[in-house]
């Protein structure tokens, strides 16, 4: 978060100083870019390298997915802001200093603004061509994804039926905004992917070192961006593409169901499903008092190693893919562009592709490498079982909010959420305006941006 107070980058032997105006929302504070050094190439990879700005998401979707269930005990030592998360209250920060879901993308799309202009106003790309074209398309890629959490928080899933819902302000340059203004949902979903597809000629196809962008990466992002517009022919496509450049899957049989984590004998840069790796700023990882929910718990059939692996005996969860309890994965994986391209498939009615797709993940996340039971062969009934696998696969990543806004848009899939606390009973019902977190009341005081509601 940056608010009253000045944060301190080291850029290869630079120190970089960006001073911000005391109580100001993000957006709204004009950068000093005469105390900002960044003038090489090096300075500009390590801007982009600072991975505890650039690979960080924010925790909300986490707590207030329905994924994770607090014990009253565990939620009474919390803070505020996530009780009140977990209970879907209309009003999750009375103090409004907790404004890091709003400020932490904006300051990852400004330090991608300063890479673009500093890369842009470079003489024969700094010296090297090849490097500046890959911090070239990173930049552009950060500054997608930055966009992309932000409409995940502060937009509604996209309906269809309504001509021009409300997303949030796309900011392209460092320089102060004289106005501001929230897009449409539509227009940010189409400058993302403008973004993305820039990057796409400028990038690696992999990146050894995954907190990094790569073509993959872009075609991630491009299968979620489209899926979540309900275009299943370009998600379908994106997943392709991505899945043609690696499509490896862990073998869940090969690793030990006795270690405390699963996971750990990859880190972030090895796991072989790992594309693009971030982390929430808050790890649920291994937390006594926060558990998989029962209902969800309960869903892991017999033989499903992803039972024992996610959750320990206290059904905490273990599952992140970082293989460490500090970094609790939120990135993109392969396990998911599966489901996205075997979600796409049913919808276009490719069934038996689809169950093909299904399989050649499960089969590497049960004993023996044996699936239970047969896929059905109904279209709707085989969207029912991938929607299902899907939210078993993905706990934990982030991922869920999102899922739920889309599906709640359809009769057939939308979901209530009810929870508990102090034997008092709290409901989130399908396509309630809780599921669109507040902007920062600063933000919308000195921007004139129109408020998100929730009631």
């Amino acid at each position: 978060m940056i608010k009253n107070h000045k944060i301190k980058y080291m850029i290869g032997l630079f120190l970089i100083l960006l001073s911000v105006a005391c109580k100001k929302e993000f957006l709204d504070v004009k950068p000093q870019k005469q105390q900002v050094v960044v003038e090489t190439l090096q300075d500009v990879t390590a801007l982009l390298d600072n991975a505890d700005i650039m690979n960080r998401t924010d925790y909300f979707r986490l707590i207030s997915d329905g994924d994770f269930y607090y014990t009253d005990d565990k939620l009474l030592s919390v803070s505020e802001v996530q009780r009140n998360l977990y209970v879907w209250k209309s009003d999750i920060d009375p103090t409004n200093f907790n404004i890091t879901p709003w400020d932490l993308p904006y300051q990852q799309i400004m330090y991608a603004n300063i890479a673009l202009e500093t890369l842009d106003g470079m003489k024969n790309y700094g010296g090297n061509e090849e490097q500046w074209k890959n911090l070239y398309g990173s930049a552009l890629f950060y500054r997608a994804w930055a966009h992309y959490q932000l409409l995940q928080d502060f937009a509604e899933g996209y309906d269809p039926t309504v001509e021009s819902q409300l997303g949030v302000p796309l900011v392209t340059n460092s320089i102060y905004p004289k106005s501001i203004k929230r897009e449409s949902l539509l227009e940010g979903y189409g400058f993302i992917n403008d973004q993305l597809t820039k990057a796409l000629p400028l990038l690696a196809e992999k990146s050894s070192i995954k907190t990094r962008p790569s073509v993959q990466g872009v075609y991630s992002l491009k299968a979620r961006l489209h899926l979540n517009v309900q275009n299943y022919e370009q998600a379908l496509l994106a997943s392709e593409k991505c899945m043609a450049i690696d499509d490896s899957i862990v073998d869940f049989n090969l690793l030990k169901l006795s270690d405390a984590s699963p996971f750990s004998v990859y880190n972030l840069n090895t796991h072989p499903e790992i594309i693009f790796f971030t982390s929430s700023n808050v790890p649920l990882v291994g937390i006594a008092g926060v558990e998989v929910e029962n209902q969800l718990y309960k869903s892991y059939i017999d033989g499903d190693r992803r039972k024992q692996l996610f959750f320990n005996a206290q059904r905490l969860y273990t599952g992140t893919y970082s293989g460490n309890s500090q970094y609790h994965f939120t990135g993109m994986a392969n396990d998911e562009v599966l489901l996205i391209k075997a979600e796409c498939l049913a919808r276009l009615d490719r069934q038996n592709e689809s169950v093909a797709v299904m399989q050649k993940l499960l089969k590497n996340r049960f004993e023996n490498k044996a699936m239970q039971g047969n896929a059905p062969t109904d279209k709707k009934q085989l969207l029912q079982w991938i929607l299902r696998e899907r939210q078993k696969e993905l706990v934990g990543r982030g991922s869920r909010w999102t899922d739920l806004k889309r599906l709640n848009r359809n009769d057939e899939t939308k979901i209530n959420l009810s929870r508990t606390y102090m034997n008092v009973p709290y409901a989130l019902p399908a396509n309630s305006n809780r599921y669109v977190f507040a902007i920062p009341v600063e933000e919308v005081l000195i921007s004139g941006l129109k408020q998100n509601e929730r009631n």
